[in-house]
């Protein structure tokens, strides 16, 4: 009878370390930032670069937005990030603060000013 209480007190350990390791890899490990780049009149800044920094860590994960204007950086480890958004003919934007949560995609629209062309010839 003793062994059997043993024995179940183990399989209770188990469980309790079993079924939360489960569910965080349910969830993901990781998450993303998403969103489009558009310019001021809401037009879609094709190709521009978005870039992602770890405020704490310091690592930098990159992508390029596509013709629609979207972008998504992923597989970024919970935390803060800093964004940094730049793309030809446009003032480049930065975003300081954007939270990134275990398993979630985090949304962040960014909008660039088209830079206006000076004239060389004056």
């Amino acid at each position: 009878m003793r062994s059997f209480k043993y024995l179940l007190l183990i399989l209770l350990l188990l469980l309790a370390i079993a079924i939360p390791l489960a569910m965080s890899f349910r969830q993901g490990n990781t998450g993303s930032i998403e969103g489009f780049v558009l310019d001021q009149a809401g037009i879609p800044v094709v190709r521009a670069t978005v870039q992602a920094t770890n405020i704490l860590h310091g690592g930098v994960t990159t992508a390029s937005s596509q013709p629609n204007g979207f972008y998504r950086i992923a597989g970024l480890a919970a935390g803060r990030y800093s964004l940094w958004a730049e793309a030809k003919g446009h003032a480049s934007e930065w975003i300081p603060i954007v939270i990134v949560e275990d398993g979630q995609s985090t949304r962040k629209d960014i909008q660039l000013t088209r830079e206006i062309p000076t004239d060389a010839t004056q």
